[in-house]
């Protein structure tokens, strides 16, 4: 999968560590609320930016990428971290897109 991504991560985009990864991990499974889209769900973060608290995570059991937008803080509401779903495709879209307003 890294193969794959590598292809379209440019700045502010980067591939992150398995160590980055795993507190990555944590950090969104503090976040979520009962109701939230991926609460219950396996998520691995893959990726981040480097200007703001956006992260990449693969959603196996949904077979979709989720951009979340970490709080660092507990969230009660089901609309927070914000959140949005990508096939492998339009995740490309939306990364090139992002890089290139960036």
């Amino acid at each position: 999968m890294r193969e794959v991504l590598k292809s379209f991560m440019n700045d502010p985009w980067w591939l992150i560590s398995k160590r980055m990864s795993e507190s990555l991990n944590k950090e969104l499974e503090k976040e979520l609320s009962l109701k939230h889209i991926l609460y219950g769900k396996e998520a691995v973060a893959v990726a981040r930016r480097e200007d703001n608290d956006d992260v990449i995570f693969w959603i196996k059991y949904l077979n979709k990428f989720a951009v979340v937008h970490l709080t660092y803080s507990k969230e009660t509401s089901s609309e927070y971290p914000i959140t949005s779903l990508f096939t492998l495709r339009e995740l490309e879209k939306y990364c090139k897109h992002v890089s290139k307003s960036h």
